[in-house]
């Protein structure tokens, strides 16, 4: 419980008790949706991978490989129907993770800053990225391979951020 106070309009004091948050309790589901994002970010990597032929016969590494040196084809539209619905998803993911920032006390609010700017780069670039394939500027699929990988990264920093803040 904190309490202030202020001068009305007629020169009286008027004390004015306000019943603080018990911020303890926003660990509960916070600690809960970080778990629900790492579930999120796995199955978006999951079906990534599905989408560029991953199959039971097929291993990881050899998967990877095909893709660096192969990515699957796209079309403009293809493009364009796959980017608007990630640019939102994943957009939305970043903006409930860096808000989740607004309970530390243990991260600086300009590192939060930096770690959410970086990954919004990270996540247009692997989005982005397919466009440079399309048109022919990088003929190998490595760039999206990096820009995934480096999305990744920076998300799971992100949510270690917030669980290091909890």
């Amino acid at each position: 419980m904190a309490w202030y106070g202020y001068y009305d309009g007629f020169g009286c004091f008027k004390k004015v008790v306000v019943w603080v948050k018990d911020f303890r309790l926003y660990k509960i589901p916070i600690a809960y949706l970080l778990l629900y994002l790492v579930a999120i970010l796995a199955t978006g990597v999951w079906l990534f991978l599905l989408s560029q032929g991953l199959q039971s016969s097929v291993s990881l590494g050899a998967l990877l490989l095909d893709v660096a040196q192969a990515p699957e084809v796209k079309s403009l539209h293809n493009f364009i129907e796959v980017a608007t619905p990630h640019m939102f998803a994943m957009g939305t993911l970043i903006f409930v993770v860096a808000h989740f920032m607004l309970f530390s006390t243990k991260v600086s609010q300009k590192r939060t800053l930096w770690a959410s700017l970086l990954l919004y780069g990270a996540m247009f670039v692997n989005i982005f990225s397919y466009l440079l394939i399309i048109f022919g500027v990088v003929i190998l699929g490595w760039v999206k391979l990096i820009a995934l990988g480096v999305f990744v990264i920076l998300f799971l920093l992100l949510l270690g951020m917030v669980a290091f803040s909890l």
